[in-house]
């Protein structure tokens, strides 16, 4: 995957994110910055507060899933404390595990729900933002393992996180002009923006293979 890197001024960065937040009570204006008057219905949805208690019973589910799997595969190692029982009782249990898997259907709807939403749209698309407004034209071109990029949300249900949901629903049902700006550079996705790494000074983000 090619992403680039370049320095950003975290000042800028905060700056620009806490201007359009203030625009919360101003959705019309909030599009027009962001060049999304095509998306004005997303960008009124997003504005307005909303629940996300289903991130966090989402989440439970993806633990109870991971749970169940892990039984599983212990039951079928021989790893399970009953397993002195035999291998019907074995067969029994494994049986009756997979069933119980099978109650949880598709568990891409969780994250697919999430990412829909129009304030995780809106607040992507602000973060992305900040980047074109704070990097400091030093940008250079890396060919990198996705695996050693940083996605805070995508973790958060690979490990079904359920402390960190919690924390990101707190923030997500506040009214937008309270959304903590370093949350949203640091905890938060975007659209194309990647990481903020206030340490160093670096942002990295997604942009088109270079043509040879």
């Amino acid at each position: 995957m090619y992403i680039i890197t370049a320095t950003f001024e975290a000042e800028q960065a905060f700056a620009r994110i806490s201007e359009l937040l203030a625009l919360g009570d101003a959705p019309e204006r909030l599009a027009e910055r962001l060049g999304l008057m095509r998306d004005i219905a997303m960008v009124k949805q997003g504005v307005a507060t909303t629940s996300f208690q289903r991130l966090i019973e989402d989440i439970l589910k993806l633990r109870q899933f991971i749970a169940i799997e892990k039984q599983i595969d212990e039951v079928q190692n021989g790893q399970s404390v009953l397993r002195f029982l035999g291998s019907k009782f074995k067969e029994k249990q494994i049986a009756k595990l997979q069933e119980e898997r099978r109650k949880f259907g598709s568990l891409i709807e969780a994250p697919r729900w999430f990412y829909k939403q129009p304030r995780i749209q809106l607040l992507s698309a602000i973060r992305d933002y900040a980047l074109d407004g704070s990097q400091q034209g030093d940008a250079v071109w890396n060919d990198i393992d996705e695996k050693k990029l940083v996605f805070p949300i995508a973790d958060m249900f690979e490990a079904a996180d359920l402390e960190t949901a919690k924390t990101l629903v707190t923030h997500l049902e506040k009214p937008l002009k309270d959304f903590d700006p370093q949350f949203l550079l640091e905890k938060f996705e975007g659209n194309r923006s990647i990481m903020f790494d206030f340490q160093t000074s670096m942002a990295t983000y997604y942009a088109p293979a270079p043509s040879h």
